[in-house]
């Protein structure tokens, strides 16, 4: 959903930016969405986030399989100043009601018992 949204967004704000298209292995719109993707996974490394997406996405992305970080960074780097904008018109409609919270209820040691004292 995340993808379709996005490349029903981008060419709005960006309405030259797919030329050479057919040259690139990953559309714009696919770049950002792996973006997106990312942050709202919450990975720090694009290195491990990429392995991610080639190991788990790939039938979504087929473009990220053999994908260089680098050059995903790259594109990333000249898409940037889309990015917020994108965020904006998207996430809007991929997160639920402002009234519905989500609670993790996920039990943490955060302390031994041997250390309370």
């Amino acid at each position: 959903m995340l993808s379709c949204l996005v490349d029903d967004a981008y060419p709005l704000l960006n309405p030259k930016g797919d030329g050479y298209g057919a040259l690139k292995r990953l559309s714009n719109s696919e770049i950002l969405a792996l973006d997106l993707f990312q942050q709202l996974r919450g990975v720090e490394s694009e290195r491990s986030f990429l392995r991610d997406a080639e190991r788990f996405f790939a039938h979504l992305f087929p473009g990220v399989v053999g994908l260089h970080p680098s050059s995903f960074h790259r594109r990333l780097r000249k898409l940037r100043r889309f990015l917020e904008p994108l965020r904006r018109a998207v996430l809007g409609e991929l997160v639920g009601d402002p009234e519905t919270l989500v609670v993790d209820s996920t039990l943490l040691a955060a302390l031994h018992p041997r250390q309370v004292k």
